[in-house]
């Protein structure tokens, strides 16, 4: 009898339980106590409702721009650096405009990253600066070259063939980096490099009679944006930036200027390899390991 009495107890309650609890649900949400965004799941877990608006992931990328500094001629001279590199894959006319002018650039790939790692340790002077980008669907880095130059000639060829010649007072030399993602190829990365001479020119204002005067240092910045320095970097790839073996001859040229200077003992050449990491919104920067 016992038995019989707890049995009919315990099918009782479960009965009453599948009822009752439709009914909870919809009062709670009658009285706003679920929400609407979200819907129960097999095991009572809770997730997003489909029909919900989403935000939609993006790619975005963040700019590495590593600049190495070795000796002249362990880079410029090097064949073997250059075989791993694939100078036909940027604009052949870029490329060639550039060579007259003392700098170098290509493509290369993360298969021989290990590779470039390893020259560092083959000049035990060489040195390795890094600089990163902000994240986002484009972005700019300035690399400084040379400050507080009291002057300096400049001679190079544009992209039309001309030859072109200034002279500059007071100035800074600088690299200024930019970078795009390709809005068609998915992945691709849209890199530039212009060289920048930031120069002060002076200027006296005079009085009618004579009797007083200032002096005003003005900031002039010149960009050399008919250099053409410019690659589309393949994801996966980065892009090399080198003086020419004849930079350091050509000492008015614009792979001398921007790319070799003095150091403490002998010339130095600097070498930019410049990373794009290409990735989605919703994801967390890709690892630095191995780089």
């Amino acid at each position: 009898m016992r038995r019989t009495v707890t049995t009919t107890l315990m099918i009782l309650l479960a009965t009453g339980c599948a009822q009752s609890t439709p009914s909870a649900q919809q009062e709670a949400l009658k009285r706003g106590g679920a929400h609407s965004s979200l819907s129960i799941r097999s095991g009572g877990a809770i997730a997003p409702d489909l029909g919900a608006p989403r935000k939609v992931p993006q790619l975005v990328t963040l700019l590495d721009v590593y600049e190495l500094t070795v000796p002249v001629g362990a880079i410029s001279g090097n064949d073997e650096f250059w075989k791993r590199v694939d100078e036909d894959q940027v604009d052949v006319t870029a490329h060639d405009v550039l060579l007259k002018n003392g700098v170098r650039f290509g493509i290369a790939h993360d298969r021989d990253w290990s590779y470039f790692k390893g020259l560092m340790g083959g000049h035990p002077e060489a040195m390795c600066k890094r600089m990163t980008s902000d994240i986002g669907k484009e972005g700019y880095l300035e690399l400084p070259v040379r400050t507080g130059v009291l002057e300096q000639s400049l001679f190079y060829i544009d992209d039309k063939g001309v030859d072109w010649g200034r002279r500059f007072e007071k100035c800074d030399d600088l690299l200024g980096i930019s970078f795009v993602l390709s809005p068609h190829h998915v992945g691709e990365t849209y890199v530039r490099a212009c060289p920048i001479v930031r120069s002060l020119r002076e200027i006296f204002n005079v009085t009618v009679l004579n009797t007083e005067q200032s002096h005003i240092e003005e900031k002039h910045i010149e960009h050399l944006y008919d250099m053409r320095l410019e690659a589309v970097v393949p994801m996966n790839d980065f892009l090399i930036i080198a003086p020419s073996k004849q930079a350091a001859a050509l000492t008015t040229s614009i792979g001398s200027t921007f790319l070799v200077s003095d150091g403490n003992t002998a010339p130095i050449e600097h070498v930019l390899i410049a990373v794009p990491r290409t990735f989605r919104s919703d994801e967390p920067p890709p690892s630095m390991s191995g780089r």
